[in-house]
């Protein structure tokens, strides 16, 4: 009895083992698995960063070079309009200045110009929305019906909307023209209308997980109501109204069809002027090319950095229930 006992006692040692090294690999390959995901999704931006250092004899090379044998900055000083030609030398064709400035501060201005106007308004309808159900029951899902439709569906009725109608209903009613048409403000004006329901339908989720009875709390106290939605609501949402600034400065910065419709050619935004690289005659130059797309690229780290803590308490908001 004693050996049986002693068998059994061996074979679930073994057992046991086996079970320890069987988690040991699965460990193991998931994240392999994950490292190599991660080196796929990753070795694009590599190569963009990389190709943006590169001399312009590496940018075609075959085999191509995965580190910039001879580093640069030739790339940044050409998309920035620095003068590095040394004197004597005659410029090429290819290596005219792009003066990135101008795009720089415009999509600048108009993403945070945009996304903090929306962010405000979002903000305030979604707490009418959630507090005194504005719109009827189906009113939060009708809102995203905006979001649904593509955007060149709207592209060529708002340019004409823009360089026409407006223009004209202006001229008539006021006497004089109020343009809108290849302005910031005209489209700082279409970036808040096209994100708007986005920030209402996020703000909605962080504002439904704030207690009403610390808002009646509040009112019992003698606070009137924008007191205290300025001193108790606003304080507890906080951080969702920064991922939610965050991602709308995100979908602002990398629109691309509405600002090539309505603009031209005084506001140019990043992602218009990198678009400029598909004709002909500058659709080789890879690495100014790369080198604005890693210019777009940082303000977006940028900001996700310095706001980490906050993404990460704005996600996890309302996983534990009141």
């Amino acid at each position: 009895m004693s050996a049986v006992a002693g068998m059994t006692r061996a074979e679930a040692e073994r057992a046991g083992a086996r079970n320890v090294r069987r988690r040991r690999w699965r460990v193991v390959l998931r994240h392999a698995a994950l490292i190599a995901w991660v080196a796929v999704i990753m070795f694009p931006i590599y190569w963009m960063i990389a190709t943006s250092f590169k001399e312009k004899h590496e940018w075609v090379a075959w085999p191509p070079h995965w580190i910039p044998h001879d580093p640069t900055i030739k790339n940044y000083s050409q998309i920035f309009a620095f003068d590095v030609q040394e004197s004597g030398v005659a410029r090429e064709a290819t290596e005219q200045p792009f003066n990135v400035w101008g795009p720089l501060v415009d999509s600048l201005l108009i993403c945070t110009l945009s996304a903090l106007v929306a962010l405000l308004l979002g903000t305030f309808l979604a707490y009418s929305i959630s507090r005194f159900n504005v719109g009827g029951r189906h009113f939060r899902h009708a809102i995203l019906m905006i979001r649904m439709v593509p955007p060149i569906v709207i592209a060529i009725p708002l340019l004409m909307y823009y360089a026409i109608m407006i223009p004209l209903a202006t001229e008539t009613v006021l006497g004089t023209r109020i343009l809108l048409f290849d302005t910031r403000l005209g489209v700082s004006a279409i970036y808040i209308a096209t994100t708007l329901p986005f920030v209402i339908w996020m703000m909605l989720t962080f504002i439904e997980e704030v207690p009403y009875t610390l808002e009646h709390a509040a009112r019992m106290m003698g606070a009137g109501r924008m007191y205290t939605l300025r001193r108790v609501v606003l304080p507890l949402v906080a951080s969702g109204m920064v991922v939610t600034f965050l991602f709308v400065f995100i979908l602002n910065w990398a629109e691309f069809l509405l600002a090539l419709t309505l603009t031209h050619p005084d506001v140019v935004t990043l992602p218009v002027l990198l678009n400029k690289f598909q004709s002909a005659s500058e659709g080789r130059l890879f690495g100014p090319q790369a080198a604005i797309g890693t210019l777009i690229t940082i303000p977006v780290v940028i900001l996700g950095v310095l706001i980490q803590k906050h993404l990460i308490k704005g996600f996890s908001f309302g996983t534990i229930r009141k």
